[in-house]
């Protein structure tokens, strides 16, 4: 082939070759850009081009904040004031501008779209993409009504009402030199949706009212129907009544015009009422009630709801004013916004899970009966059921009678009564009498425990078998120990419930686990024979012994107790506690010097026997008393005896025979003749 042949060839090729390459050029931008904006393409400024529709959105909500903070200048016979697009209700057509700039490139067939791309080829150009969006035409017009009354010595009126020396009275329209909004809007209209914003002069002109006397009028009379009585605002749920007067209603009473056909409306200006209601805040705002879990009279959990801190909603004031003004009944309801949540919200609640009763123990007690021994020891119980009741114990967490109720004292309403403190019961002059008696709470709470089949983490029982108690089954109660503590081991809360009558206590868990709990009690065994235990008494002669009648002894023995968990599953959980009894001592009373030694009873000093000085002259019995180690007073004679008495001891305290301990006195009394 000639040389020359190969280069027309060459030359007749490579136009097409470079088309080729500029068609599949074209193709892969379009199918790599199908989803975009092509470069190039901005929306007041603001450059979208090469972005997705989802990133377009966010630049153009961008450039919509930034239209509608940005104020527009306005002047008004010299005056200069502003106002932002914002308060005029300027909204972005997003969709529509994404649109519009997806189109740009993309008009008509393939062949025209591969025209535009070769002719923006290296270079997109700047095409602008026309900001679209709308405003509120109607929303200038307060706006030009304000400008006016500002910058305007007589600008035109509607007409509306005033208080005049308390007394609501009509104010006439009356023309003047005002805005016309219409025109106002139409200037705005022009520059709202651009950056670059002129300063906007704003012509005046004689403006004409659209009201007429006869409309404020009416507005008058309406106006004055809404302040003829008192109205009551409430709520029912904390129970709250807020009455205003007619002073305070005719204070608050306003008229504005409004509406592109302007007509009067009425409304209650929030400052007067505001002051009168928040002179009372502190006693109509609340704060947050928690929820509780209550036991209905049939033993039934049910929900109290809680309820989030009331505040006074201030805005909504005037719309519920107004709303019981044109009531029927001039009442309305009080207006509240919720504050802070409760620490126990309702669902927390209802998430506690109590739903059935787990386990139940009822005590007996003697009922009060005027000795003060009694009757303070079931006021120390009841006391003390008052106060645990309605406690809430977390799944994990253990619950300790000491911890929850504190050392029982004078200052918390606790009282003296009979306690065991050693081998005896007690009372009352010692700090453990105290409170004495709310073993027997304890006592019936660990037993509804014991039957709930929670775990028993510390308990003790009595010392001395008490009868009125399930053997080996029963609490202590000490400051600071013993103490019962138990853990609740189940995947719900627990809740104590106490109840009581003269006679009796009952303490019920609830909660919700599906345990099958049961228990027994051995036989008594290891029996052990009761002690004498002797105790003081000054009048028991020296070397003698005077057992209680009532104080026999009791044996003491040993018991125990076991329980059977049986879980879902099948699984069983078998527990055993063991207690033994003390017997109760042999009380025998001794005179204080036949103690031993380390008794705090023990006297070391015995009492002898008194001699029987009577018939005795002054002299002999005090010479027999000195000898027999006492003391000799001499007490009021006694006057009108025989003359075989005269002078000789009539009577003596104490009596011969009878004991006294060395050093002690003795009165006599000495007759003497009557004159």
């Amino acid at each position: 082939m000639k040389r020359s042949t190969r280069i027309a060839i060459i030359a007749a090729a490579a136009p097409i070759a470079l088309l080729l390459w500029a068609s599949a050029v074209f193709a892969m931008d379009r199918v790599s850009n199908g989803g975009e904006i092509l470069g190039g393409v901005s929306v007041a400024g603001v450059e979208v081009g090469g972005m997705d529709p989802n990133q377009a959105r966010r630049q153009l909500q961008t450039l919509e904040d930034e239209l509608r903070a940005n104020p527009i200048l306005v002047e008004v016979e010299g005056t200069r004031f502003q106002v932002t697009p914002g308060e005029l209700g300027l909204d972005l057509d997003e969709d529509a501008m994404i649109a519009a700039a997806l189109e740009n490139g993309r008009e008509g067939g393939i062949t025209s779209q591969f025209g535009w791309w070769l002719g923006h080829f290296g270079n997109r150009g700047n095409a602008q993409i026309e900001v679209v969006g709308t405003f509120d035409r109607s929303a200038v017009k307060p706006f030009t009504e304000a400008w006016a009354r500002e910058a305007i010595d007589n600008p035109p009126f509607e007409g509306g009402i005033q208080l005049q020396d308390g007394e609501l009275v009509a104010e006439y329209p009356r023309s003047g030199t005002g805005v016309d909004p219409d025109v106002a809007a139409d200037l705005i209209e022009e520059i709202i949706f651009g950056t670059d914003r002129p300063v906007l002069a704003l012509p005046t002109g004689l403006l004409t009212p659209e009201l007429s006397e006869e409309d404020v009028d009416i507005a008058v009379i309406q106006a004055r129907q809404l302040v003829s009585a008192p109205i009551v605002l409430s709520r029912l749920n904390p129970d709250v009544q807020v009455e205003l007067s007619v002073n305070v209603l005719t204070s608050a009473v306003r008229s504005r015009v409004v509406g592109d056909t302007p007509q009067i409306e009425l409304y209650f200006d929030s400052e007067p009422i505001m002051t009168f209601i928040g002179s009372r805040r502190d006693q109509i705002e609340f704060e947050p009630v928690d929820a509780q879990v209550v036991i209905r009279p049939d033993l039934t959990p049910t929900i109290i709801p809680g309820r989030n801190a009331l505040i006074i909603d201030d805005a909504g004031i005037p719309d519920a004013v107004m709303a019981a003004a044109t009531s029927v009944t001039h009442a309305g309801v009080f207006p509240y916004l919720e504050g802070a949540e409760p620490e126990l919200t309702t669902e927390d609640a209802e998430a506690l899970g109590i739903t059935k009763q787990l386990g139940e123990a009822t005590t007996y007690h003697q009922p009060p009966n005027g000795d003060y021994k009694v009757d303070n020891r079931v006021h120390n119980i009841h006391l003390m059921a008052d106060t645990v009741n309605g406690a809430i114990v977390m799944p994990g967490e253990e619950f300790s009678i000491n911890d929850f109720v504190g050392q029982r004292t004078e200052v918390k309403g606790y009282k003296q009564a009979p306690a065991i403190i050693g081998d005896e019961v007690y009372c009352c002059d010692h700090p453990a009498n105290w409170g004495g008696g709310v073993s027997q709470f304890s006592t019936t709470l660990y037993n509804a425990v014991f039957k709930a089949g929670l775990e028993d983490i510390d308990h003790t029982p009595h010392s001395l078998y008490i009868s009125r108690y399930p053997k080996g089954r029963e609490a202590t109660m000490g400051w600071p120990d013993p103490d019962l503590v138990f853990r609740n081991d189940t995947e719900n809360a627990v809740l104590i419930h106490t109840s009581y009558t003269d006679s009796s206590l009952t303490v019920i868990i609830f909660g919700d686990h599906d345990w099958e709990v049961s228990w027994e009690t051995s036989y008594d065994y290891d029996f052990t024979d009761p002690e004498p235990l002797y105790k003081g008494d000054p009048e028991v002669p020296p070397g003698e012994e005077v057992p209680d009648e009532d104080e026999t002894g009791i044996p003491g023995f040993t018991v125990s107790v076991y329980r059977t968990i049986i879980h879902p599953d099948g699984t069983e959980e078998k527990q055993s506690w063991l207690w033994a009894y003390r017997p109760y001592p042999i009380i025998i009373y001794v005179n204080p010097c036949d103690l031993p030694e380390d008794d705090e009873d023990y006297n070391p000093v015995c009492p002898t026997q008194v001699p029987n000085v009577v018939f005795k002259t002054t002299a002999e019995a005090q010479m027999r008393l000195n000898d027999a180690g006492y003391i000799m007073v001499e007490g009021a004679p006694v006057t009108g005896v025989d003359p075989e008495w005269e002078g000789k001891v009539v009577e003596q305290t104490p009596d011969g025979g009878e004991w006294l301990a060395p050093g002690g006195t003795v009165t006599v009394h000495i007759g003497v003749l009557a004159e």
